[in-house]
C-alpha cells in the first residue's frame, strides 16, 4: 500500500444527518427489489433470470464480446465465488460464523499478543491470502444491516456469533472490521459493457471469498471470533472508508489511491484486540465535483451530475449520509438488458489508470490550490510501483500487484 502518511488524515470522512439516517436492510438492495418485481420471490439472485435470458440471446446471435467462449471464461472465473458464498449470504456455505477446521484447543485459547503486533500479523496474513489492500476499523452498528432476506441481524451482550431460527446474532464485543480490497484487471474492465469486464469482477468475487474465509480461520486459530463477509452482514464501503482504504466518488464506489475504483471489497468482523487505521483524504470529493466522466458514460443514466446531498434518489438508497446517490434499479435494469454486468464508470474514471494530459479537457474547471488531485495521486502511484509512465501526460501503464500467496 502507498504509505498513508503521504495523505491527509480525515477525522470525519462520512457526514451523517442523524435525523435521517437509519440502519439499512438487505431487502432494499436493487438485487432483491428488482428480482421481486420480476418474479414475486424474495432472494438474492432472482434478478438474474432476465439477465441470463439476454446473455443467451446475445450469445446465440453472435454479438462481439458475448460469444460462448466469452461467457465460459466468466463462468469459470465465478466458480469459487459461488462455491464459497454466492456473493455473500450470512453464515452460508464456507462463510460460516463458526470454525471450519480449527481444533477446539486453539479456538478456546486466545494468544497473548499485543494489539499492534496482532494487527501487523493479521494484515500480513490477509495479503498472503490474496488481499491487495488491508485496513482495520471499529465496527459501528450503523453500518451493519438490520436484516438479511429472511432474518434480522441483531446484537447480543454475550455469547458467540450465531444463527437462530429468527435472527443472526452478533456479540457486541465483535467490534472490529478488517477490510480488504482486491484489484481488478483494468485491461479487462476496458471491455465494458462486454462480458470480459464481468469476468474481471467475477475473479474479484472469487478472490474475495478465498481471502475472507482464510483470514477468518486464521483469526479463529489465534483464539478469537471471526465472521467472514463478502457483500453480506455489513456495508463494505463505509467500513473501507473508515479503515483508510479510500474515499467515495461520484460513481458511488470506493476510490483507492492504489487502484482507483477498480477493486472489490470483503471484510472479516472480529473481537480480536487490534489497532485501528485512520481514514484518509487524497482529494476525491474535490476532483469528482469537476469531473463528470462516469456520469457521461453511464449507459443507464444512473449517476448524478449534481452536488452530493443527504437525500436518496430511489427506493434502494439509504438517505442520511452526504454523498452522490446512484439510481441502483436503473443500473441493474441495464445489466439485465445487457446480459452482463457493466463497469463503464470504472473504465472511464481517471483514477483507474492515472493522469493523462487529455483528461484536462474533460474537467469542467480546475480551481485547486494545492495541485490537481489526480496528478498528485499519479505521482505517488509511480513512486510506489503501482503505475509506469515513461512520458508524463501519456496514458500510464497499470502495474498489477505481484501475489505473495493465494
Amino acid at each position: 500500500m502507498i504509505p498513508r502518511s503521504e495523505m491527509k488524515i480525515h477525522k470525519n470522512p462520512i457526514e451523517i444527518n442523524k435525523d435521517m439516517y437509519e440502519r439499512y436492510p438487505v431487502t432494499r438492495q436493487a438485487f432483491i427489489t428488482v428480482g421481486y418485481k420480476d418474479t414475486g420471490e424474495m432472494g438474492h439472485n432472482f434478478f438474474l433470470g432476465k439477465m441470463m435470458e439476454n446473455m443467451l440471446k446475445k450469445m446465440i446471435s453472435g454479438e462481439k464480446g458475448r460469444l460462448q467462449e466469452d461467457n465460459a471464461l466468466d463462468f469459470g472465473a465465478n466458480t469459487l465465488n459461488l462455491l464459497i458464498g454466492q456473493y455473500g449470504v450470512p453464515n452460508f456455505q464456507f462463510l460460516q460464523w463458526k470454525p471450519l477446521f480449527i481444533p477446539e484447543e486453539m479456538t478456546k485459547n486466545p494468544v497473548k499478543i499485543e494489539p499492534d503486533q496482532l494487527s501487523s500479523m493479521t494484515k500480513k496474513a490477509a495479503v498472503l491470502y490474496g488481499a491487495d489492500l488491508v485496513g482495520i476499523t471499529k465496527l459501528k452498528p450503523d453500518w451493519v444491516y438490520t436484516r438479511d432476506v429472511f432474518k434480522s441481524i441483531e446484537f447480543t451482550d454475550g455469547g458467540e456469533a450465531d444463527e437462530t431460527e429468527e435472527a443472526y446474532l452478533i456479540p457486541r464485543r465483535v467490534d472490529k472490521a478488517i477490510v480488504m480490497a482486491f484489484s481488478m484487471d483494468d485491461r479487462m474492465i476496458d471491455h465494458s459493457p462486454e462480458v470480459m469486464a464481468s469476468t474481471a469482477a467475477s475473479i474479484g468475487y472469487s478472490r474475495m471469498g478465498i481471502a475472507a474465509v482464510s483470514l477468518a480461520e486464521y483469526i479463529r486459530g489465534l483464539g478469537y471470533q471471526a465472521i467472514p463477509c463478502m457483500n453480506d452482514t455489513a456495508l463494505s464501503i463505509p467500513l473501507a472508508i473508515e479503515a483508510g482504504l479510500g474515499q467515495l466518488g461520484r460513481l458511488g464506489l470506493l476510490i483507492t489511491p492504489e487502484f482507483g475504483p477498480a477493486i472489490r471489497l470483503a471484510k472479516v468482523l472480529t473481537d480480536m484486540p487490534l489497532e485501528f487505521d485512520q481514514p484518509i483524504d487524497f482529494g476525491i470529493p474535490e476532483f469528482c465535483k469537476n469531473c463528470y466522466l462516469c456520469e457521461q458514460h453511464c449507459p443507464s443514466g444512473s449517476i448524478s451530475n449534481g452536488e452530493p446531498g443527504f437525500e436518496g434518489v430511489c427506493e434502494n438508497n439509504n438517505s442520511g449520509t452526504k454523498k452522490w446517490y446512484i439510481n441502483a434499479e436503473r443500473c441493474l435494469r441495464f445489466w439485465q438488458a445487457n446480459g452482463a454486468s457493466c463497469s463503464n464508470c470504472i473504465a472511464v474514471c481517471p483514477f483507474t489508470k492515472g493522469f493523462e494530459s487529455m483528461q484536462c479537457f474533460e474537467c469542467e474547471k480546475c480551481e485547486t490550490q494545492t495541485g490537481c488531485e489526480l496528478q498528485v495521486n499519479t505521482h505517488l502511484r509511480i513512486k510506489y510501483g503501482y503505475l509506469k509512465s515513461d512520458t508524463w501526460g501519456n496514458t500510464p501503464e497499470v502495474i498489477r500487484p505481484a501475489r505473495k500467496g493465494l
